[in-house]
Order: structure tokens, then sequence, then C-alpha cells
């Protein structure tokens, strides 16, 4: 009994061709290649139709008034399914070649940078009455000097019809922090939303004490409570 292959290969069987990737890419290059041809193929009868007034199944175009069909632009009716064929095919090649929607672009974290002496960004915070809300700021010392110990502080928070949050409210966690060369350090702000504070939204300004350059706006959104 002739057993054949005995070294595991499954070259010399019929079905063998669909594990080579090869022929594989073969095949996907030939459909490829037919659906150009027919895309052509249509364009090109397309083409000949709109320049000698033939209709697709090669025949003069039928006069719309005389068999009480609509006519299209070229005077017979049975060019419009060819139309939308057309119209069909570049719009799933228009679908198909578009990039991918960009992501909407994140915010930007807030950031005061105190060698270049610029601030980045905006502190956003939500809570309801009574309520906590949190925000991070970053301070970056990209230089060498050291500059010590660095405190941020923040003005009251008023809306636009004169109700405030006092800056009382406003809590840094640390209080300070050390700012060496060539270092980051992140501080939290946290805002404690009294009991009968009016939702709205409350605006006020981050400075960094002894940096009269630097400062973020602050906007408090507070929100109705839940009943």
């Amino acid at each position: 009994m002739d057993r054949g292959n005995v070294d595991g290969s499954i070259n010399d069987m019929p079905w063998a061709s669909v594990f080579d990737p090869a022929a594989n890419a073969r095949a996907f290059s030939a459909i490829q290649a037919e659906g150009f041809r027919a895309a052509s193929a249509l364009v090109d009868r397309f083409v000949r139709i709109a320049t000698t007034g033939i209709s697709p199944n090669g025949q003069p175009p039928t006069s719309a008034s005389a068999n009480g069909e609509h006519g299209d632009l070229f005077g017979g009716a049975d060019i419009e399914p060819l139309i939308r064929s057309w119209w069909s095919m570049v719009g799933q090649f228009l679908l198909g070649a578009a990039p991918p929607a960009a992501d909407s672009a994140a915010p930007e974290p807030a950031s005061l940078d105190f060698s270049a002496a610029a601030a980045e960004g905006r502190l956003d915070l939500a809570a309801s009455a009574p309520g906590v809300a949190t925000a991070e700021v970053w301070l970056h010392n990209r230089g060498a000097a050291d500059l010590g110990q660095v405190q941020l502080r923040c003005s009251d928070l008023l809306a636009h019809d004169g109700d405030v949050v006092t800056s009382g409210a406003v809590v840094f966690d640390p209080d300070a922090v050390a700012l060496p060369g060539r270092s980051s350090r992140g501080i939290e702000l946290r805002i404690e939303v009294p009991q009968g504070v009016a939702p709205g939204i409350y605006r006020g300004t981050v400075l960094a004490e002894g940096h009269p350059s630097l400062w973020l706006p602050v906007v408090l959104t507070v929100r109705a409570p839940l009943t």
C-alpha cells in the first residue's frame, strides 16, 4: 500500500493551493483586475451613449413622447438605469478612498510654563450644589534654575448675575510644590460647592504667587441638585 507524503508535505494534495500565499495573491489580483475591466467597460458604454445618442441595446433612443415615458436629457428613457449604475459605482469608490474621519482633538491640559512664562488650556470643573469639583494643573520648569516653592492662588468665581463662589471654597493639593530645574509637578484644584449656590457658570482666575505673568482661567459649572 502506497502511503506517499511520508515527510508530511501537502504539496501533492489537489487542494494544497488553498494554503499557497502566492496563489492566493494571484487570485486576488485577478479579481481586482476583473473589477477594473468591468468598471472601464461601464464608463466606455456611458461615454458612447452620451456622444452618439445610442441606447444601451444599440438602438436609437426612444422618444419619451412616443411611449409616454419620462425622457432623460438625451431624449431616451432607458439611459437612466445606466446613469444610476455609474453614480453608484462612483459613490462606492469615493467611500472606499475617503480617509477616516479624524477624532476630535482632546482638550489641552491646563499648564503653566515658568521658563517660557506661558499658560495653556483652562480649568473646567462641574458639580452639583452641594458637591465637590476637581481638576488638575501642571507646572513646568524647563530651565536649569531651581524655582523653590511655588504656590497657586485662586480668585472668587463670579456668575453673570452677581452670584459668587468665594475663593475660600477653593483648595489646592498640595498647597505648595518644589519646582527644581527641569521638572514638572501636578497640583489638584478642588472646589467645595456649598449648599444654596445657584446653578450657573462661575468664572475666575488661577495665578502663581511671585509670577505675575502666569494665570489660567477657571470655569465652574454648578448643576441643579438632583431631586
